[in-house]
């Protein structure tokens, strides 16, 4: 397999990433502007982590904002921009053309996926620099396991958008889909409020939305909760994350079985 070759199609790919209009605002402007918005709307409102230590730590809102905000950047471009990229490939022959190829076809749903990674990584970064300088945000987590949470939560949402989409043939209809999925999601996980004050019925809706356990186990994690600490649905940190690699594998095999290259 040609290292160039492979270089020089992510590097196509993250440009044209750059240049759509739409995936720009949703992956990095949009999560910068509610962060900024709620940051300061939220003001100096405290948040008590109670430590098994006996220990108690105070943090402010705003410091898990940032954490909430990458976990709904994976979602969006794993149900809404991944999934237009495959079918606009289905849809104008990319993939058929591709076969008569030395690169493989596969390649074609790698490079996507490593241009996701690229694009929420530079949100998080960008969001970490705002935060610092504006809010002084604080990190109470272990590095790798925030890392560690971060990519289990990309590669389940763009199991889940592959997976969806794995035999439409029109980028209108994957959209339209993708919509239809993040923003109940995004209602119901607790990223745009909490989820305490939902009614009885869409609490236990948002108990199985994988965005819920990615917003838990990430804004968890990040204020430096143990494996063992319940989060929101009720259930320890480590099941958020075990329900998420489960999903994620279901996903890809579902993926593999219904995928259409034409």
């Amino acid at each position: 397999m040609n290292s160039v070759a492979i270089s020089r199609l992510v590097y196509s790919e993250l440009l044209l990433a750059v240049r759509e209009p739409a995936a720009m605002f949703m992956s990095v402007i949009m999560p910068l502007a509610l962060f900024l918005a709620l940051g300061f709307a939220v003001g100096d409102i405290e948040i008590v982590v109670d430590r098994e230590s006996g220990v108690s730590e105070v943090f402010h809102v705003r410091d898990v904002l940032l954490a909430g905000n990458i976990a709904w950047v994976t979602a969006v471009y794993g149900i809404m921009m991944l999934p237009q990229v495959m079918v606009e490939y289905r849809q104008y022959g990319v993939f058929r053309r591709y076969r008569v190829t030395p690169m493989p076809p596969s390649m074609l749903i790698v490079a996507p996926l490593v241009v996701g990674a690229v694009v929420t990584l530079f949100s998080l970064a960008l969001m970490l620099i705002v935060g610092w300088q504006v809010f002084d945000i604080r990190f109470a987590g272990n590095v790798a396991m925030v890392a560690l949470a971060i990519g289990v939560s990309y590669m389940t949402f763009a199991a889940l958008g592959t997976a969806i989409t794995a035999r439409l043939r029109n980028t209108r209809t994957a959209l339209g889909l993708g919509l239809l999925l993040f923003w109940p999601m995004f209602a119901l996980s607790g990223a745009f409020g909490p989820r305490e004050s939902f009614p009885a019925a869409l609490g236990v809706i948002g108990d199985w939305l994988p965005l819920t356990h990615s917003y838990d186990l990430l804004t968890f994690l990040w204020l430096g909760s143990t494996w063992e600490v319940e989060t929101t649905v009720g259930t320890p940190i480590w099941v958020s994350f075990a329900y998420l690699a489960a999903l994620s594998v279901v996903c890809v095999a579902a993926s593999v079985r219904l995928f259409r290259w034409d």
